[in-house]
């Protein structure tokens, strides 16, 4: 999911009614159950990314130095490296590669919505906190207290 379909289902579930403040508590294991699952979804979708970057930067590091296979970088449709690079230049290179730099971007982007879901999973441990606050308002308002 998107971050923005992430934002969107939250204004959504963190909502609850006034009137109807024990439904509201019997759903917060299902809240903290739904958006776990995201949570678990998002850091296994991290590993991959990180996974994938590393397997990335030794095939361009190999493709920078010459080292690389060529019916290896003929599998990855990569021209031959016309460019004699010293080794102690190659991170150069690297850290400009527009491959690795969109996993870096995608890496970052996981991490946002991983924060995200972190403070969402905050908010639903004191939903319970949140209802009671609402309930001690509804007495005062009504003049129990």
């Amino acid at each position: 999911m998107t971050l923005d379909a992430y934002l969107t289902e939250w204004e959504h579930d963190a909502a609850f009614e006034l009137t109807a403040l024990d439904t509201a508590a019997r759903q917060t294991p299902l809240l903290h159950a739904k958006w776990w699952r995201y949570y678990s979804q998002e850091r296994l979708r991290l590993k991959k990314v990180d996974s994938d970057y590393k397997l990335l930067y030794r095939q361009k590091w190999e493709y920078f130095l010459g080292k690389m296979d060529d019916t290896e970088r003929e599998q990855l449709g990569w021209p031959p490296q016309p460019l004699k690079i010293l080794s102690q230049n190659v991170a150069i290179y690297l850290d400009g590669d527009c491959d690795l730099q969109a996993l870096v971007k995608k890496r970052v982007y996981v991490e946002e919505l991983l924060r995200f879901l972190e403070d969402v999973i905050k908010q639903i441990h004191n939903r319970n906190y949140q209802i009671k606050t609402a309930l001690d308002y509804l007495r005062f308002a009504q003049g129990e207290l």
